[in-house]
């Protein structure tokens, strides 16, 4: 599966509040723009890390539309996104974070560049050897 991740270095918020170090992770993850006028990636990050605790199975897009008031195209549009970022999975319609854990599910994902990053030094190793530069 391919994945799309961007990593942003923010300013870390200060202790005390859920949603602003929920935000916090969201923006670290390149979820906040301009482009986002009505903040929907943030809300929809927020519902889902918030419904992840206990054993909820996931919440369907047009449940996330209606409990945010938003349309399911804008819903699908920013789920897509944490699909292909491998936050979020979806099983039989229902979508939620791939771990039930906010920490585990980050460390998940960079698990996941670790082994990308692992393949692509091994691929440039090859391309050097045939090309005959070495790295020290």
């Amino acid at each position: 599966m391919t994945r799309k991740v961007q990593v942003k270095k923010m300013q870390t918020p200060a202790p005390g509040n859920l949603d602003r170090d929920i935000d916090f992770i969201c923006k670290s993850f390149g979820y906040f723009s301009q482009r986002d006028k009505q903040d929907t990636a943030g809300k929809i990050f927020r519902l889902l890390v918030k419904e992840n605790s206990g054993e909820s199975p996931g919440l369907r897009s047009d449940d996330i539309a209606l409990h945010l008031d938003l349309t399911r195209g804008a819903i699908i549009h920013h789920l897509n996104s944490f699909l292909s970022a491998g936050l979020v999975v979806k099983e039989k319609n229902m979508y939620r974070l791939r771990s039930q854990s906010v920490q585990r599910c980050i460390e998940e994902v960079k698990e996941d560049m670790d082994r990308i990053f692992k393949r692509m030094i091994q691929i440039a190793n090859e391309i050097d050897e045939r090309l005959g530069n070495y790295y020290r």
